[in-house]
């Protein structure tokens, strides 16, 4: 039985609170809130839908046991994006080197079948110039458009300063846009 009966939906840091003194439907109605994001965040990592699984279980269990460490100085979102980021790391470094394609979730709006035909090539094309950045560049552009983190909070995923994201995020568009480019003149 919850600690704690919500008169209303609780914040993050409220349920964050909650876990941090043993309430284990907080940590369930976070994992509801964030479960999915961060598994599409792991799944980029780790190339393996259950083996990004196991490793969200591993971040939520990292969550339960941390919550009493929590300082709010990030968002609850950020916080466990870096804890899966850090397990994300260990699971790869036991598996062994893995290309880390991102999430297949761009999504389209074409009416017609030429057009949606179209528009899954240009998404095609778009993924595997993604998978040709360098993998700091792949994982800071995924953290910003595809979780839509902030750069300082995707500074603080990372560990890295937010001139760090800002820089990164300049060179992969940049290439991006070659990488693009060369592709479409090889295509015509």
């Amino acid at each position: 039985m919850p600690d704690h009966i919500w008169s209303a939906q609780p914040t993050d840091r409220q349920l964050v609170n909650a876990i941090a003194r043993g309430d284990s439907g907080a940590l369930e109605t976070l994992y509801e809130r964030h479960g999915l994001p961060v598994l599409a965040y792991l799944i980029g990592q780790v190339s393996d839908r259950a083996l990004a699984e196991e490793v969200l279980q591993d971040v939520m269990l990292a969550a339960w046991q941390g919550a009493a460490r929590f300082r709010g100085d990030s968002s609850v979102r950020t916080w466990l994006l870096a804890i899966a980021r850090r397990r994300a790391i260990t699971a790869r470094q036991r598996r062994g080197p893995l290309e880390a394609p991102l999430a297949d979730d761009i999504a389209a709006d074409a009416e017609a079948p030429g057009d949606r035909l179209d528009v899954l090539a240009d998404q095609a094309a778009l993924r595997a110039a993604i998978a040709e950045l360098p993998p700091d560049q792949r994982e800071t552009l995924e953290l910003v458009f595809y979780h839509n983190l902030s750069g300082t909070e995707a500074a603080e995923v990372l560990g890295v300063p937010p001139g760090t994201v800002k820089s990164r995020l300049h060179r992969a568009k940049s290439l991006l846009h070659k990488l693009l480019r060369l592709q479409e003149n090889a295509d015509a």
